[in-house]
């Protein structure tokens, strides 16, 4: 999933609500966010990524958000939200990432 603009009250149930229905409508239980073109994000965007974050680990999936600018990041730590999911730089970088942490868990 691409986002772009500001994630906020606005938008944050925009968002949940076309991730859940590409959920249902693909059958997928991994998420990738692709937080390249997002320039601010508050407490709702946070609430909306550990919503999702459920919804995929209840499915038996993982979620990746990549490409997040240092201000995200440093909002998604104080969060506590990078213990939950796997936070990169790319795409490929997360996917390698989450991995290594499924290999040292089995």
């Amino acid at each position: 999933m691409r986002a772009s603009g500001e994630i906020d009250h606005h938008s944050a149930e925009k968002i949940k609500q076309v991730v859940e229905k590409e959920i249902k409508r693909t059958s997928a239980v991994n998420v990738a966010f692709d937080f390249g073109c997002v320039t601010f994000m508050d407490s709702s965007g946070i609430g909306m990524l550990i919503g999702r974050y459920k919804t995929v680990t209840a499915l038996g999936g993982t979620m990746i958000i990549f490409d997040a600018n240092e201000q995200i990041k440093r909002l998604m730590n104080m969060s506590g939200l990078t213990r939950l999911v796997t936070v990169s730089e790319t795409l490929q970088k997360g996917i390698t990432q989450m991995n290594k942490i499924r290999s040292a868990q089995i």
